[in-house]
């Protein structure tokens, strides 16, 4: 499983932040590994589940925003993490999109994190 969130990585508990943060970059790292030969997505809005993958795999710019947020946000919280971010994914410059975050994009994502949001309270978020 690799999770996209669209919501502030600052709203995610530390869990989901860290999980996110290691699991973002199985996309570009898949995409420079098949030298950009890999299939995209006929979606046009974001889903979760089957398809959740291949619907970013054109979205680079968008992935590439998120890593870095989700790294100023580990980082933030005094997580030592690494950025893992893959240089060589600027070479498919065709797959360098944008994704513009909807409200329902936003009440999708929030309703999967909701019930999947740990009680252990050692994975709660900061605020």
């Amino acid at each position: 499983m690799t999770r996209i969130n669209i919501i502030d990585p600052r709203d995610l508990c530390d869990q989901h932040l860290l999980a996110e943060h290691r699991e973002l970059t199985r996309i570009p790292n898949d995409i420079v590994k098949r030298e950009g030969n890999v299939p995209l997505s006929k979606e046009k809005a974001y889903l979760l589940g089957q398809g959740h993958v291949t619907f970013f795999r054109d979205k680079l710019l968008f992935l590439k925003n998120r890593y870095d947020a989700l790294h100023e946000e580990c980082l933030k919280r005094g997580f030592n993490v690494s950025y893992r971010w893959p240089e060589d994914a600027i070479n498919f410059p065709k797959l360098w999109n944008d994704y513009d975050v909807t409200d329902q994009d936003i009440a999708l994502n929030q309703e999967r994190i909701n019930e999947r949001m740990p009680v252990n309270p050692r994975f709660t978020k900061h605020l």
